[in-house]
């Protein structure tokens, strides 16, 4: 049959139902904009993806925090053993910071292979501190190509370059996913005090005359409050105060109170002056807090006169460090529920213009004579490196275990051409980077069709029973071979490539009407298992054998139902490689089964598979017994196949 269905119906199987193809297309038509805008040395290119700096001659990436988007491969963390990986906040160690950058080189993103991790010199006359070793740090610095960027949006230290917009987390509200100030000191007290971040659940140490903020507390409980019952946060009547049972400690529940209050601390109009003062954003330097503190108590805040600042222990480890050794990692790690790597705090796309992405936190850096050079192997102390603060302008050093953000930038002119870019490409169903052969393939990018040119493929487009290998003038090559086209638009286009094997890694190639795109190199394997989820997750998509939709009653009301146990069911999915018969290319028509069967496991239980094969074009179906002895509730789904498994995360409901 043609595959010819409406902008939300990605393409039809032999026998699902309308409704499902919709789900299926959710999937492969997601996408999104945000505004543009330039600067006055920063000037943004054609296609949005990159700004180029007119005083250093770099091109930077407009989302500053494209990692967590795109990992170039690397994968989530944590990871088995030691190898790099992205936090999925975008965050990451050093080590992985430097992997990821040389993955997008790999990649030869947006048609470079040039990008670098930003550059700091050693000596920045124009600094406020300088090191024990003579190198330069603190607020005021210009030469390094992070703080030249801070000073051309127009920020000043020690204000942040993204505030947060009011929040709750669990009974806090306005946490902040930054570094916060402890009463201990760090491992010595010439590097200032310990601290704990919520961006991370980081423990480290910070030089006093840095800002960061305050969690205000009291030791013990408030007298008249009632009896603690269990280890989980106790929220005291009027929700101002939280009591932690596992350390025995009161909390502010405004955990950005000085915002609000900064209980007779003037504003800040620099760094340093006034000499004791509240930044507009609530941070503060470590004698700021100390005078805070002293004036919570003198004002007898909440009828308490003993406010001071969490202790950390001296020997907490980096990460996991919580109880009363660390009673803020307490609250991120036991009571939140973080790990190690999470934000406390989802961070808005806060813009910038014209970046957008930028995180109110800490960027690596890495150490260089000039931002057009490239970073020295050596950083600035063993198992130290260069790091930036869009939190507050302050030029530090980090180790290298720390997890921070990164941004990239390539040396050379700006951009000028209309020419499609191609910034990434991936599993149209379950997001891995890696593609297979007669898989479906969502290309992200710039220019990747005429402007307003917004279509899937029609019965029209198909000649002989063939699907079309253009559309409106877009084509797309894989390893030099034509992909079918079945959805364009100017910043995603969906594709199925073609049988066949293929080398362990691609290029893949678009033609917008004659432009060609910088060919991006993608993985490949012989496999890349997904299954299609209904609105793109976490419920696959899936069948009852009568074909009425498969899932909670409340994900379309009316429409679907849960499964019961010891019935079969039917999954959609892509990527799962060669079946019995063999696929022609380009035919409108696919079938045959897979050997041996997938393994498929729900709610960690092997489920028995009494079918698994293609049914149209790159869409396979599986039929599944859903094992008798599962509780109700939605439960994990997991299909393995050719050593590697689909998708984490994905679900299916159960019922009696």
């Amino acid at each position: 049959m043609k595959i010819g269905l409406q902008p939300a119906q990605p393409f039809s199987g032999v026998r699902a139902s309308s409704a499902l193809l919709r789900a299926i297309a959710a999937t492969l038509l997601a996408c999104g904009s945000y505004p543009l805008h330039a600067g006055a040395t920063l000037v943004l290119s054609p296609d949005g993806a990159t700004v180029y700096d007119t005083v250093n001659g770099v091109n930077w990436l407009a989302n500053a925090d494209l990692a967590a988007t795109n990992r170039f491969g690397l994968p989530v963390c944590p990871a088995p053993g030691a190898q790099p990986c992205v936090n999925p906040s975008g965050s990451m160690n050093y080590t992985s910071a430097a992997a990821w950058v040389a993955a997008m080189n790999a990649a030869n993103y947006l048609g470079h292979n040039n990008w670098q991790i930003p550059t700091t010199p050693l000596i920045d006359k124009n600094c406020g501190k300088t090191g024990p070793t003579g190198a330069s740090f603190g607020f005021g610095c210009t030469a390094g190509s992070l703080a030249s960027l801070y000073n051309a949006l127009g920020f000043q230290s020690p204000n942040t370059a993204a505030p947060i917009p009011n929040n709750t987390v669990g009974p806090f509200s306005n946490l902040q996913p930054y570094l916060y100030w402890s009463a201990s000191t760090g491992t010595s007290a010439s590097i200032g005090n310990a601290t704990f971040s919520f961006a991370t659940g980081w423990q480290g140490a910070n030089t006093l005359p840095n800002f960061l903020y305050l969690l205000p507390m009291i030791p013990g409980k408030l007298s008249g409050t009632p009896t603690a019952t269990g280890t989980a946060l106790q929220v005291n009547s009027g929700g101002q105060t939280v009591y932690d049972p596992m350390t025995d400690i009161t909390w502010v529940a405004n955990a950005n109170l000085a915002a609000a209050n900064p209980f007779g601390l003037p504003l800040c109009t620099s760094p340093t002056s006034p000499a004791l003062c509240v930044a507009q954003d609530g941070a503060m330097t470590w004698a700021s807090a100390t005078q805070f503190l002293a004036n919570m108590s003198s004002a007898a805040y909440l009828g308490q006169t003993n406010w001071q600042a969490p202790t950390i222990d001296s020997s907490c480890p980096g990460y996991n460090c919580g109880g009363t050794k660390n009673p803020m990692g307490n609250l991120f790690y036991d009571q939140l529920g973080f790990s190690s790597g999470m934000s406390a705090v989802s961070v808005p796309d806060v813009a910038a213009d014209p970046f957008h992405n930028l995180q109110p936190y800490l960027y690596w850096s890495c150490v260089a004579a000039a931002v057009q050079d490239a970073c020295e192997t050596a950083g600035p102390a063993d198992n130290f490196e260069e790091s930036y603060s869009f939190g507050s302008g302050f030029q530090g050093t980090d180790l290298l275990a720390n997890d921070l953000y990164v941004t990239a930038y390539y040396v050379g002119p700006a951009p000028t051409a209309s020419d499609p870019v191609i910034s990434g490409a991936e599993n149209a169903a379950g997001g891995s980077a890696t593609i297979a052969p007669n898989t479906w393939v969502e290309i992200d990018g710039t220019n990747l069709a005429p402007a307003g040119d917004t279509r899937v493929w029609q019965a029209s487009d198909f000649v002989n029973g063939e699907m079309p290998t253009e559309l409106d003038g877009v084509s797309v090559t894989v390893n030099g071979t034509p992909a079918y086209i079945f959805y364009i638009s100017p910043t995603q286009v969906n594709i199925l490539t073609s049988p066949g094997t293929v080398p362990s890694s691609v290029a893949i190639e678009l033609t917008n009407n004659g432009a060609v795109s910088a060919p991006f190199i993608v993985p490949t394997q012989s496999v890349s298992p997904s299954f299609f989820c209904f609105n793109g997750g976490p419920y696959v998509a899936a069948e009852h054998a009568n074909y009425s939709l498969l899932g909670p009653a409340t994900l379309y009301p009316g429409l679907t139902t849960p499964a019961k146990p010891e019935e079969t069911v039917l999954l959609f999915a892509n990527g799962f490689g060669v079946t019995s018969v063999p696929v022609v290319s380009g035919s409108e028509t696919q079938s045959g089964t897979l050997s041996p069967l997938p393994v498929i496991t729900i709610g960690g239980i092997e489920a028995t598979v009494a079918f698994a094969g293609l049914i149209a074009p790159g869409e396979y179906q599986f039929n599944v017994t859903v094992p008798a002895s599962l509780a109700n509730g939605d439960q994990p789904i997991t299909a393995t196949y050719g050593g590697a498994s689909t998708q984490a995360g994905t679900l299916i409901t159960v019922h009696q």
